[in-house]
């Protein structure tokens, strides 16, 4: 009996050491993309697929209907007209591999489950949940677009994965905040005495402005990375800015749609007031100097977080570069991993020790007061404070 065709899929060609698109029938396509860019290869994976395969008008049967056609349908007509429509791209180029040479009728908890266990090995469970969050909402635009279907198939779902409860303290902020400027501990030991002891060095090659500017503005906003990013000294239909006479950042740009992760305008306290100040007039001053030299106006030094005068998009490789300055590395700590959206866990778990109330906390971070008090309530400084006593 001859073994089914395994249907589209990579294959890393030995010799080029390019990834190409393998499909039934010896059909070769060369995706452009080297080893290590596996990435841009799935995502043009999902391109070919969608290229290949065009969806019936309508179809009700399960076992006809290929999982292939239902995210092409959906990818084409429903998710290129979202704000995550970048993400939505890259989850269908994750999913069509393993289930696009199936059919709805495969869509149960075993596949699911065996789905979520075959990429576990490379990614986390949450990157997961939304690949099959993304394949449910293609089954439901299936079944009110071109259905109705005879039966919607239910995506099981990993668990919900724990919430992080990593925050910082004050001394690792400041330590952190020193990395980002280039300072170090040097630490040595005494033979004599046995006691161990450190002096400040600094690397002035390890010295970015950039990110201890994201650093201040993480903590005392509680904002997303993409909004410290994004956020400029003037207001803007591509990011937030800032609102000096008022004393608010808006996270979001002008006419700009909000989203399920809501960003809110939030006021701005007189310590980071006083900082930014301080950076919009070296700012313009380095943006009256860069027009001086260009002898014409330039768009440069526009974001509050900028490298070299340029907005940037990430802050990765400073970041982990402070993290090694500070000494905070987990395989040093014990702790988990400290991220930039770490900032924002620390910035709601300062307020709950501050004993801010739980509605004008949860304003200014953007979240409900139910996720706030469910995931940060218990570090709030009344916390069963009655209970207790009882």
């Amino acid at each position: 009996m001859p073994r089914p065709a395994k249907g589209a899929r990579l294959y890393l060609d030995p010799k080029r050491r390019e990834w190409v698109i393998r499909d039934v029938g010896e059909v070769f396509e060369r995706t452009g993309c080297g080893e290590p860019d596996r990435a841009g290869a799935e995502k043009r994976l999902g391109e070919y697929i969608a290229e290949k395969f065009k969806p019936v008008t309508r179809e009700s049967d399960l076992a006809r209907l290929s999982v292939a056609e239902v995210l092409t349908a959906y990818g084409r007509e429903y998710a290129p007209h979202k704000k995550s429509a970048e993400r939505s791209g890259y989850a269908i180029a994750a999913l069509v591999p393993w289930w696009g040479s199936k059919t709805l009728a495969d869509v149960r908890g075993e596949t699911c489950r065996a789905y979520a266990k075959a990429r576990s090995k490379t990614v986390k469970p949450g990157t997961i949940r939304r690949e099959l969050a993304a394949l449910s909402k293609a089954i439901n635009h299936w079944h009110k677009e071109h259905g109705p279907l005879a039966s919607v198939p239910e995506v099981t779902m990993p668990d919900v994965p724990p919430a992080r409860d990593r925050w910082l303290t004050r001394t690792e902020a400041a330590m952190l905040l020193a990395g980002a400027l280039g300072f170090y501990r040097e630490f040595w030991c005494d033979v004599a005495s046995r006691r161990e002891h450190y002096r400040w060095r600094r690397n002035r090659f390890a010295i970015n402005r950039h990110l201890a500017r994201f650093l201040l503005l993480g903590l005392y906003t509680g904002s997303r990375r993409a909004a410290i990013c994004n956020v400029q000294w003037m207001a803007n239909t591509t990011g937030g800015w800032i609102d000096s006479q008022r004393g608010v950042m808006h996270r979001r740009g002008e006419g700009v749609a909000e989203t399920n992760k809501r960003q809110p305008p939030v006021r701005l306290g007189k310590r980071i007031s006083a900082h930014l100040r301080r950076w919009k007039l070296i700012d313009d001053n380095a943006r009256d100097e860069a027009a001086r030299q260009a002898g014409e106006p330039v768009a440069v030094y526009l974001h509050v977080v900028s490298y070299m005068g340029r907005g940037v998009a990430s802050v990765r490789t400073a970041w982990e570069m402070a993290i090694d300055n500070a000494w905070l590395d987990p395989a040093i700590t014990g702790q988990p991993a400290i991220t930039p959206h770490v900032l924002r866990h620390t910035r709601a778990t300062w307020m709950m020790f501050k004993g801010v109330d739980i509605w004008e906390a949860a304003g200014a971070l953007g979240m409900s007061a139910k996720t706030l008090d469910k995931v940060y309530g218990h570090h709030h400084v009344d916390f069963q404070k009655n209970a207790a006593e009882v």
